[in-house]
């Protein structure tokens, strides 16, 4: 079923997906919790490796079982 839907590998293998928007967006899918959040730094388990991201003023905007999106000025992505 997974083929018939003709998923991308990573969200097929339950990687993480990132998607920024400019500087100030970023949007994470097939995430696994919040490890820490604070206005410089969102720390997340991912099934890989965790992920952060670092920054000034930030906001998680949206958060569900499938994504998190988070704004603010973004300086760094980084797998940890």
């Amino acid at each position: 079923m997974i083929r018939a839907l003709q998923l991308p590998d990573d969200a097929r293998r339950g990687r993480a997906l990132v998607r920024m928007e400019g500087q100030e967006h970023v949007c994470i899918e097939n995430f696994k919790g919040i490890c820490s959040y604070t206005a410089e730094t969102v720390s997340l388990t991912t099934a890989g490796n965790p992920i952060c991201v670092s920054g000034r003023h930030l906001r998680i905007d949206c958060y569900t079982k499938d994504a998190i999106e988070i704004s603010g000025w973004i300086e760094a992505v980084k797998y940890i």
